[in-house]
């Protein structure tokens, strides 16, 4: 709880800097700079997720570690990220060529560079984690976070356009890793390898490998529209995806950060793994599905009020993408858990099961544009999300039922409060502007949503409560 504590500090603190800075950088952007920006991320985060699921999960699920395993594992990401680097450099011109975008080249290139970057701070940043002394990763990560969103809309209002939001990710990452290396107590060089890094090579070899074909499966839907959509339709889409995605994508790495240190300290207690699960499913889908289905249910006025009336048209896939995030976002929960008991072989069929699903909607979905692309989402990812969850609460000998029953309640509290606060703002955009219907949606919606929980969700509501103020519940 302590860790929590200061990681979500850290990140409130971050996100209202850079959720401000976002609204005023999107002033200045239009639709095709979304579009290169969408591209060149997807390959880029392909080799970040190898990276961050792979050689760092592995030498924090290690029990023990010492200083010469520490130093061999420090050699392994250095010729890991330099492999990175030069593949990017390489394969740029023909991704170039592949989309029909001369811009791409340049951009994949550039975020390129934030993979030797990382090496500065990297062995720092692992040891810190598995330590779980977030306080210092938190005061790092906040300072690098603000840096890199003031640098991007300074840099958009002065006319840079897309290269703004690359260039503040290379800032935000040259800070970052300098804070590291600063808080680190200690400092390790890279060293030769032997026998004893073995064991970390196999677990790391597969979590990344799945990790790699997750992210890649998940994310294929901006890859596959860059094929088929025209560049401004893709802009709007990846516009909409980056919305939707924003607080999954600063919350989830949040839990997923503690999680996999704490599931790994209890591996061998399955009650307690049983326990702490459940109620982490229970907390997140309380949290989860207002924030998401709020947006569903308010972007038809959000997206005018605060981004300008030329991304209008990205409203309505906001709120089809955005339908599927809360599903979406406790299935992450699963992985740090199955990864602790060292359950790789159901996380890769799992993955198989998404991608046997997911990859022929995306095609089929981008036959109809970027609203198909958001509607082959949400069903195709109902659909194996409940195949998969199924399978992972067998191999953690979890009642499939008491999952269901951890989950229910919040989303549907969370139907009536998404069905209230569209048909609110249906009809007061009629007759109000729209950050004036957005502000009442927001209000309206908050309460209709507290108001239920309390009502129909109490013990979850009140577990919550004495989560955010740190006791046990009596």
């Amino acid at each position: 709880m302590n860790s929590l504590k200061w990681v979500v500090l850290g990140k409130i603190i971050a996100q209202t800097v850079r959720w401000s800075m976002t609204i005023l950088t999107l002033k200045f952007l239009f639709p095709e700079d979304y579009a290169v920006i969408g591209l060149s991320s997807f390959f880029t985060s392909l080799l970040w997720s190898f990276s961050k699921n792979g050689i760092a999960t592995a030498i924090i699920r290690e029990a023990n570690v010492t200083e010469s395993l520490m130093r061999e594992f420090f050699t392994l990401a250095i010729v890991a990220h330099t492999a990175f680097f030069l593949l990017l450099q390489i394969i740029a011109p023909y991704l170039s060529d592949l989309y029909g975008d001369p811009r791409l080249e340049d951009v994949v290139r550039v975020s390129s560079l934030t993979f030797l970057i990382s090496l500065i701070g990297y062995v720092p940043a692992v040891t810190m984690n598995k330590e779980m002394n977030f306080k210092r990763l938190t005061i790092v990560d906040t300072i690098a976070d603000s840096v890199g969103a003031v640098s991007t809309v300074l840099m958009a209002w002065q006319g840079l356009g897309y290269w703004s939001i690359i260039l503040g990710i290379v800032a935000m990452e040259l800070v970052r890793q300098i804070g590291y290396l600063i808080r680190a107590q200690r400092w390790v060089w890279p060293g030769k390898f032997s026998s004893d890094i073995k064991p970390i090579l196999n677990f790391s070899w597969k979590s990344a490998s799945q990790a790699t074909v997750a992210y890649s499966i998940f994310n294929l839907d901006v890859a596959v529209a860059g094929l088929f959509l025209s560049t401004t339709d893709l802009g709007f889409y990846q516009f909409a995806v980056v919305l939707a995605m924003m607080p999954a994508a600063k919350a989830l790495p949040v839990l997923r950060q503690v999680a996999l240190p704490t599931y790994s300290k209890i591996q061998n207690d399955a009650g307690q793994v049983e326990y702490y699960f459940l109620k982490s499913q229970r907390i997140s889908s309380l949290l989860f599905v207002p924030v998401f289905w709020g947006l569903a249910a308010t972007a038809n006025s959000m997206v005018p009020a605060l981004f300008g009336e030329k991304w209008e048209p990205a409203a309505f896939i906001i709120t089809l993408y955005c339908l599927s995030m809360p599903m979406r976002s406790i299935e992450q929960l699963f992985s740090p858990v199955l990864k602790s008991l060292n359950k790789m072989n159901v996380i890769l069929v799992n993955t198989a099961i998404y991608a046997a699903i997911l990859i022929p909607g995306f095609f089929i979905g981008a036959q109809y544009g970027s609203q198909g692309m958001a509607l082959s989402w949400l069903f195709c990812f109902l659909f194996s999300f409940m195949i998969a969850s199924y399978r992972s609460c067998n191999a953690l000998s979890i009642g499939f039922s008491k999952f269901i029953g951890s989950v229910y309640k919040p989303h549907v509290i969370g139907l009536f409060m998404l069905a209230g606060t569209w048909f609110l703002g249906q009809y007061l955009l009629t007759m109000l502007p729209s950050l004036a219907v957005f502000i009442v949606q927001v209000v309206a919606g908050a309460a209709i949503y507290i108001g239920l929980s309390f009502i129909f969700a109490r013990s979850e509501t009140m577990e919550t409560i004495n989560l955010v103020r740190n006791r046990k519940r009596k």
